[in-house]
């Protein structure tokens, strides 16, 4: 990351596994050495955070302390050898975290794709217990199809929650 930081105008940051706390800590370390947050897309399981140069003067002072401390050998507002935020820019990079998983889902376009995959699969379950009696296979689908209902409300209900904290903020 610093050496795209030293050379690019603009970086891109991976993470495999999706994780959205360790993309706003290091998306975070990347925003005191003068860069600003553009997007974030998700491809498959890879979570990717797009970042661009900022060219107002702030930035250029914070660039200019951030490589101060990075000779002393030390990420900005990092715990010493880990990418645990210090407690004075825990907000700061919660705030990220969010916004990062609000982007994320909101580049989820998969929601009628997930409902039509689940009501297959409660009416896959239903054909398949059918041997086991009428009623047996009528309660497993009817269950399926309610759990899979929850899950996507909880999806929407989280995507508000974070878009209420990130308004509240100012950030969207």
């Amino acid at each position: 990351m610093l050496r795209q930081i030293a050379t690019r105008d603009v970086v891109v940051l991976d993470d495999l596994g999706g994780s959205p706390r360790r993309l706003a800590a290091l998306t975070y370390i990347a925003v005191q050495y003068g860069f600003r947050y553009e997007e974030t897309s998700r491809l498959g399981q890879t979570l990717q955070v797009r970042l661009t140069r900022d060219p107002r003067p702030e930035a250029r002072e914070r660039s200019t302390a951030a490589l101060g401390r990075l000779a002393a050998g030390r990420a900005p507002g990092m715990r010493p050898g880990t990418l645990k935020p210090l407690p004075d820019v825990a907000p700061a990079v919660g705030l990220l975290k969010a916004r990062i998983e609000f982007d994320s889902l909101a580049d989820d376009l998969d929601w009628r794709r997930k409902a039509v995959f689940m009501t297959a699969s409660a009416a896959l379950m239903a054909l398949l217990l059918i041997p086991a009696g009428w009623r047996a296979s009528l309660a497993a689908s009817a269950t399926m199809a309610a759990v899979f209902a929850v899950f996507l409300r909880l999806e929407v209900i989280r995507k508000d929650r974070l878009a209420r904290r990130l308004r509240s903020a100012g950030l969207i």
